[in-house]
């Protein structure tokens, strides 16, 4: 099968450049693109895989242990498992600065999981914003389950709905070169993504952080945000490494739209752009782990176990 791209716009570094494209332009931005990828593989995606487990194993102990999780543990384990597939995500980036070369059917359904999770993440947050500091935490287990399920299913929809604008339906064994945001996607893609996975939840917390300003001096509201500091932090984080890559999702439609060609900085900063969002999926767990008092609280357990362990160790050994 060939290579088509129906929307006219290709990675330079695949087409080998390109009109007034510089081969050592192309060159460059690989090797910066494969740094990144290193870092970001060495570094973040260990760290926040091993708090994301750990956050879990602690969670899910307290289920255990308490035979049910509180209202604000039950959103952070949907949280958590939705943030570590994320990172299992940005594996499929593992081969920058070279692209996956599969057909547009699996490309499409590869999307269609990723923007699942990836609208999900960011609904949830809405739904831990609205319920822990806005309204009062439901009171039942059922009702818990209820909000996050309808939240799943809402995120499911929009996935499958933004997925049919792909526009590659007519051409599904045709190879392409595959991100979890296609680059041979139409336009209404690129803009329906923008606006259901970021500028409509962007709208909707900047509204609800309004009201918790107005509401700031109440005794009620400073114990809810001292009570759910995770849930706070979280915003900022998400916004910001997603507010990057959707500037760039923007930026790329508008390069088709006009029918320009993408330079080899622009594919470089879109790969970058691409990884903040998976970075911030790791950063997310790390500061879940440390903020969340009983994971805190787990960790530090774990920590002094192992101190015990090598303090009896050296004991037994200089007794010997």
């Amino acid at each position: 099968m060939s290579l088509q791209n129906m929307t006219g716009l290709f990675y330079p570094s695949q087409t080998l450049g390109g009109p007034h494209i510089d081969l050592e332009d192309i060159i460059t931005s690989q090797n910066v693109i494969s740094r990144v990828m290193h870092s970001y593989l060495g570094m973040l995606v260990p760290l926040g895989l091993l708090a994301g487990v750990f956050c879990v194993a602690i969670l899910i102990r307290n289920k255990v242990k308490h035979q049910a999780l509180d209202n604000l543990d039950l959103h952070l384990l949907a949280l958590v498992v939705t943030d570590i597939t994320i990172v299992f995500y940005s594996f499929t980036s593992k081969t920058r600065p070279d692209y996956l070369e599969i057909s547009n059917l699996s490309c499409g359904v590869l999307s269609c999981f990723f923007n699942a999770s990836y609208f999900f993440s960011q609904y949830l947050l809405i739904l831990m914003f609205l319920v822990f500091l806005i309204l009062d935490d439901p009171t039942t287990s059922q009702s818990r389950l209820r909000y996050v399920f309808l939240t799943l299913t809402l995120s499911i929809i929009t996935s499958v709905v933004n997925v049919s604008l792909l526009g590659t339906y007519d051409n599904l064994q045709n190879i392409t070169y595959c991100q979890l945001d296609p680059l041979n996607a139409r336009p209404e893609y690129d803009f329906t993504k923008f606006i259901a996975g970021f500028g409509v939840p962007s709208l909707v917390l900047l509204i609800f952080g309004i009201l918790i300003i107005i509401r700031g001096r109440e005794v009620e509201m400073s114990e809810k945000l001292r009570a759910h500091v995770v849930v706070f932090c979280h915003i900022p984080i998400m916004f910001i490494c997603r507010l990057f890559y959707n500037i760039m999702l923007i930026r790329r439609t508008g390069l088709k739209i006009h029918g320009f060609y993408m330079s080899p900085r622009e594919e470089l900063v879109l790969n970058i752009a691409e990884l903040a969002v998976f970075s911030g999926s790791c950063i997310r767990l790390i500061f879940t782990l440390v903020l969340h008092k009983p994971c805190r609280d787990g960790l530090k357990k774990l920590v002094q176990f192992l101190i015990n362990k090598c303090r009896r160790k050296e004991s037994s050994n200089s007794v010997i």
